[in-house]
């Protein structure tokens, strides 16, 4: 086989793994994505808010006239959630 007919096989069993791989990673962020959104779903159902309040405290606290306590993280907004839904 000819050095560049080699190099042309290669350079095609790269792009082929190179598009394998991207459809992995676009299916690895709708799996991410849809596990955050099943986080959130949770997290609101623990606090036991009707539609009208938790609009009315997402309204708040975007607007500036609440605000979490300082030093909270993630971690600390998440615990004891992921057991309640």
């Amino acid at each position: 086989m000819a050095t560049a007919e080699k190099i042309r096989n290669d350079i095609a069993k790269v792009k082929e793994k190179i598009s394998e791989l991207q459809k992995k990673q676009r299916s690895l962020e709708a799996q991410l994505t849809e596990e955050e959104n099943l986080e959130i779903v949770r997290m609101v159902k623990a606090v036991h808010m009707d539609n009208k309040e938790l609009t009315a405290f997402l309204k708040a606290y975007a607007s500036g006239m609440i605000s979490l306590p300082e030093g909270m993280d993630n971690t600390e907004e998440t615990e004891g959630f992921e057991d309640e839904a």
